[in-house]
């Protein structure tokens, strides 16, 4: 079109000028409609284009006013926060996020690969305002700023406190430096339970809840530790050329025995399961559960039923709606066999279901109110989510130091054989090994010290100011302030550890009752006792009125692990082409350090690390 009037020009050059002025003329006529309807086009297209920037002006002014008035109120806050706060006399941090915001724990996710290129003391955001800082950050704060500081945020003011006496008093005051309930309040998933309780009704649950936590108890647990970790063990040694799953190997081998003891079922150890479409079985229910516990505590349980969700979404609702309905059909059939007169299952839903209709019959204790069926179900998932993950965490880290450090591996290896002689794993008594083994239980103390699962305690002052006394100051804390108490830091001070606090050293742990080292292992075993810190200085299971009810549970399967693994085999990491064993403990140890909180301190790579075991 744009090409016709000069084409009748080319094509009528050499016509009379009559004929060419003509076409000419008609040419001009044709490109001035066309230059016409060019100009009406680019004009309501302005037009329009103006038209759609007046109607988003006003929503971006009102987002953008909206987002001032946010930060303006965020600022006057911190600014309110921060007056209060200077008037305690100690050192303050401000940040504009509190390490409680959920939106922020939401999304921080997204910000960990950028963490990782910003150095973690760049400024007071990238270490105090990233989620689980305190693992990175160990005493460092409080070597700089001393054994207490405040980090003032805009929602509240946190406490933070690194000195094992005021730590001590404040576990010991349980009423007056309560829990900060709400920060639990996501584990309510299931039902109201112990975790997310407080006050008066934390007292009734924890009675009611103590049945369970029995040495009855312990001897399932030592008995199926052991028949799993030889099982696990086996699995491995199978791969002679390594195997690079310990970390999901020990979260199995966790959810297996946590099967047994608290609902006696027993089911055989499986380094590699096949993944139904729908999960048929409590164990398949429960381990879905506890890999995707994230995700079914920050969304609505509605989501999960939506029709046209991905694959492994509707796993997990599915997951959710059967161990829930499992669940209920448990606690229905103990009453039943309560109602008969018959003997229970001696399952933790029985010891639940009958601690609680004992209190309702009026046979036992008359003042307390019964837990409801939404209690139960809530407190048995808390059981099953404590006790399986802080347990399978500390296993996976406990294992891969020990292959690390081969010398670890002969130390508590000849104690294993001293004590546990010509025996197969299940002629092993747990009244009569239990106690002996007490470097098996050092390993897992230090590993708790290094890399526990959690990494602080926040208490919280309530309505009422506290006082407080750290170093011989006291301080008046002021009400609506959580006061953490800051494990990382406690656990690796120079002053309580020595100059190695840093260093992963489970010898440190044992004490010897002479200054000379027998050469008779006889001797040098009945010697040696455990070491007791300083008070205070070590709360791997907290302490006081809500210190962890599973923590006997919990050393005796790490013990029974420890036993059936290492007392006749040794584990060795395998090199990489070109690496000397040398550089492949090194870079192991580098796996193992390279942690992160999310919802608890875990490896971020675990499976990078390849490992191989085989006969001493």
């Amino acid at each position: 079109m744009f090409f016709t009037p000069l084409n009748f020009f080319i094509q009528d050059l050499f016509q009379p000028p009559t004929r060419i002025l003509r076409l000419t003329h008609t040419g001009y006529l044709q490109w001035s409609k066309l230059l016409n309807a060019a100009s009406i086009h680019l004009k309501e297209l302005r037009q329009q284009q103006q038209q759609q920037r007046n109607s988003i002006m006003p929503i971006f002014l009102w987002f953008s006013t909206l987002v001032l008035i946010w930060c303006i109120y965020q600022a006057y806050r911190l600014l309110t926060n921060y007056n209060r706060a200077s008037r305690l006399g100690v050192p303050l941090v401000c940040v504009p996020i509190s390490p409680d915001n959920a939106l922020w724990i939401a999304l921080e996710t997204s910000f960990t690969s950028l963490f990782k290129y910003i150095p973690f003391d760049a400024f007071s955001f990238t270490r105090y305002c990233r989620l689980g800082w305190e693992f990175h950050d160990r005493f460092r704060t409080y070597s700089r700023l001393g054994d207490v500081f405040m980090l003032v945020t805009p929602d509240r003011n946190w406490l933070f406190v690194g000195e094992a006496e005021a730590v001590n008093d404040i576990l010991s005051r349980g009423r007056e430096f309560g829990s900060a309930a709400w920060m639990m309040n996501a584990l309510n998933v299931f039902g109201p339970n112990i975790a997310t309780a407080d006050g008066a009704d934390w007292q009734r649950q924890r009675k009611l809840t103590a049945a369970p936590f029995n040495e009855q108890k312990s001897k399932f647990v030592w008995a199926e530790a052991l028949r799993q970790a030889t099982d696990m063990r086996q699995w491995w040694e199978r791969h002679e050329n390594g195997l690079s799953s310990t970390s999901d190997d020990t979260r199995t081998l966790a959810l297996d025995v946590l099967a047994y003891a608290g609902f006696q079922k027993s089911y055989p150890f499986q380094g590699k399961t096949h993944q139904s479409d729908q999960p048929i079985t409590y164990r398949e229910s429960l381990s879905i559960i506890l890999q995707n516990i994230l995700v079914i505590i920050v969304l609505p349980p509605f989501l999960f039923r939506i029709p046209f969700l991905p694959r492994r979404w509707k796993r997990i609702g599915a997951a959710v709606t059967y161990f829930t309905e499992h669940m209920h059909d448990q606690v229905a059939q103990e009453k039943g066999l309560m109602e008969s007169g018959k003997q229970g299952s001696g399952t933790l839903i029985s010891n639940l279901v009958r601690a609680s209709e004992e209190v309702g019959t009026g046979t036992a204790r008359p003042n307390l109110k019964p837990l409801s069926n939404p209690e139960i179900l809530g407190n048995i998932f808390v059981f099953n989510f404590a006790g399986h993950d802080t347990t399978a965490i500390s296993l996976a880290y406990s294992v891969l130091l020990l292959v690390a450090h081969p010398e670890v591996q002969d130390w508590i290896g000849e104690e294993l054989r001293f004590h546990l002689r010509g025996e197969e794993s299940n002629g092993w008594d747990y009244e009569l090994s239990f106690p002996k083994l007490q470097r098996c239980l050092a390993v897992l103390l230090e590993t708790l010290r290094l890399y526990n699962p959690l990494p602080g305690i926040p208490k919280y002052t309530g309505s009422q100011p506290r006082s407080l006394t750290v170093r011989g100051t006291n301080l008046h804390v002021p009400a609506d302030t959580v006061v953490s108490l800051h494990l990382m830091s406690l656990h690796t001070q120079p002053r309580y550890w020595g100059h190695d606090s840093l260093t992963w050293r489970p010898s440190r742990w044992i004490a010897n009752e002479s200054e000379t080292v027998p050469s008779d292992i006889s001797t040098r075993l009945g010697q040696e006792t455990l070491f007791v810190p300083k008070k205070g200085s070590f709360i791997a299971w907290s302490e006081g009125m809500r210190s962890c009810p599973g923590k006997r549970l919990a050393q005796v399967e790490f013990v029974g692990v420890m036993a059936a693994l290492f007392r006749d085999y040794r584990a060795a990491p395998v090199p990489k082409p070109g690496e000397s064993l040398g550089a492949a403990k090194e870079r192991l140890l580098n796996i193992v350090k390279d942690s992160n909180v999310e919802l608890l301190l875990q490896m971020r790579n675990p499976n990078d690390a390849s490992v191989k075991w085989f006969r001493r």
